[in-house]
């Protein structure tokens, strides 16, 4: 008789757990930053054909995101997560013996397909576990806690890069998650009312989910203030190292200041909900972005610590709005809950993919993309919030 142990009675060990598998993306891009330029040079290709393992990476990320929410709907969430965690270690240690780009972008679009099913499955639990003003809280802690990823993925990523190889990143990749997949044993699965007809036929689930409008809209409108997290992601290591002469391990430092920003929002968004109500602070919270933002064009031009200040306000409000956001877009569904959560990370991503793209060109005026992308969503994010917030119950 096995026995297992059930971490999904422990609060605090099992926002841990939630943490664990919700940082496989984080780690699977962040880490690996600082070698985008090193691999350029070994191999002796442009730094945007390394780029498109980033891009894509996100892209099959985004896309395999559909697939693994209705498959939990229909067989739960532990052998979907299960699986996708196996995947990706097997995909990083693919990755750590590429002989060329292609081959490393091949298997960075099999890494991307494994880190899906962890990042759908935090939602979906989430949402399966707790209700109201306790999930909006399990989630501000969950953002405080996943914030450390990316704040020390790049030092690590810099400090690999320090030993000899950049393939060490993603044998380290492979080892971190393993810990992470022999952990899932432990996890119960928390689905209650799975869908009971034939496999096939979960896709066609998403139906339901396209005609929730409210749901639809609200994803819409504030599902896409993540995007100019994710053009920092891919424009940091251009401008710090690329365009300022960086070293890897001070474009390390620069991107956890930024990472503890996105910590810092999280956190306040949890000692702020005992003060103000939630709707109210999702506008604060915006309108700080559209502060920062511009802020971000009228002075990052003139020097590199400008520029490092205001991508650290925007990070803060955007991080601080995050969990009040997914909460509020997850409230309007009551079923198909997997499929749901998965559309909506699915939303993020893509547009995050599509500002990663638009800041990663050849052209000569990247910083200017960059800071006009920022501004751009800010105020179309703020101007959609407006024109919603009336019609949410």
């Amino acid at each position: 008789m096995t026995i297992m142990i059930d971490i999904n009675k422990h609060r605090g060990l099992f926002i841990i757990f939630l943490a664990m598998i919700g940082a496989t993306p984080p780690l699977a891009t962040d880490m690996y930053l600082a070698a985008i330029p090193v691999i350029a040079r070994e191999w002796g290709v442009g730094e945007h054909l390394v780029n498109l393992s980033l891009v894509l990476w996100f892209v099959s990320f985004s896309s395999s995101l559909l697939l693994y929410g209705p498959l939990s709907d229909k067989f739960g969430r532990r052998p979907v997560l299960m699986g996708g965690l196996f995947l990706f270690v097997v995909s990083s240690v693919l990755c750590t013996l590429s002989a060329n780009v292609w081959q490393l972008i091949a298997f960075r679009i099999l890494q991307g397909m494994g880190a899906a099913a962890p990042s759908a499955m935090v939602m979906a639990i989430c949402r399966d576990k707790y209700e109201g003003e306790e999930r909006r809280k399990a989630l501000a802690y969950l953002g405080t806690v996943l914030a450390v990823a990316p704040m020390v993925a790049p030092m690590i990523g810099a400090f690999l890069l320090g030993l000899g190889s950049w393939r060490y990143i993603f044998l380290t990749q492979a080892s971190m998650v393993a810990c992470t997949f022999v952990v899932s044993f432990l996890f119960r699965e928390t689905i209650q009312d799975r869908y009971r007809g034939e496999w096939y036929k979960v896709f066609f689930r998403y139906r339901n989910v396209f005609s929730n409008w409210k749901f639809m809209r609200t994803n819409l409108a504030l599902g896409l203030s993540a995007g100019p997290l994710y053009a920092f992601i891919a424009f940091s290591p251009i401008y710090y190292i690329g365009i300022n002469g960086f070293s890897e391990t001070k474009f390390g430092f620069l991107f956890a200041f930024n990472a503890f920003g996105a910590m810092f929002g999280a956190f306040v968004c949890t000692r702020m909900l005992k003060y103000v109500k939630p709707n109210k602070l999702i506008t604060i919270c915006l309108g700080g972005a559209v502060f920062a933002a511009g802020g971000l064009w009228l002075f990052s031009f003139s020097a590199w610590y400008f520029f490092t200040c205001f991508t650290f306000l925007t990070t803060f409000f955007i991080c601080m709005n995050r969990p009040l956001s997914n909460n509020l877009i997850i409230e309007q569904v009551n079923t198909d809950i997997g499929s749901a959560s998965s559309f909506m990370v699915f939303t993020q991503l893509m547009f995050g993919a599509l500002c990663m793209f638009a800041v990663s060109g050849t052209h000569g005026h990247r910083l200017e993309v960059f800071n006009l992308l920022f501004a751009a969503v800010a105020v179309l994010v703020m101007i959609s919030w407006i024109f919603i917030r009336k019609r949410l119950s």
